[in-house]
């Protein structure tokens, strides 16, 4: 999520309001919405981390607030050995997976993000997904029709 994107669209609404009373209010509100945007940026960034406060304080797992520039980012603390009382053989099974490099990035920032390295993170995110389908079919092609015909 982007804060100026927040922050754009908010001055965005005052403007289109402005301009039902005529040019002069609308030049007047856009000159107070950039001297308003610091405080828009503050008072949005108190309101998501009065969010993640409220949050943290009923679930066990807590979340993050993290900042990159202009970038906000929301994630799941989880313990690096959260393995849920499996033991080290209950993960003796190898895959090998390929994986173009954008992907192994993003997938290492998410596993830096919730505090848990790659490996652990692509288990619990596997798991995940094979509670979440039962049938352990995936949802994607479900009663797909093949071949040609014509109408």
């Amino acid at each position: 999520m982007l804060i100026s994107e927040f922050v754009q669209s908010i001055r965005e609404d005052f403007k289109n309001l402005a301009e039902i009373a005529g040019p002069e209010a609308a030049a007047i509100i856009e000159r107070l919405g950039m001297a308003f945007e610091p405080a828009l940026q503050k008072h949005f960034l108190d309101a998501l981390n009065g969010l993640v406060q409220e949050f943290n304080l009923l679930d066990g797992a807590p979340l993050t607030l993290n900042f990159e520039g202009d970038e906000v980012h929301l994630a799941r603390l989880v313990a690096v050995n959260a393995d849920a009382g499996a033991s080290p053989g209950d993960y003796s099974a190898r895959i090998a997976l390929r994986l173009n490099d954008e992907l192994k990035k993003s997938i290492e920032h998410l596993a830096t993000d919730v505090g848990s390295s790659v490996n652990s993170w692509i288990v619990r995110s596997l798991e995940r997904t094979v509670r979440s389908e039962p049938s352990g079919s995936s949802s994607f092609g479900k009663r797909q029709l093949r071949g040609k015909g014509r109408a």
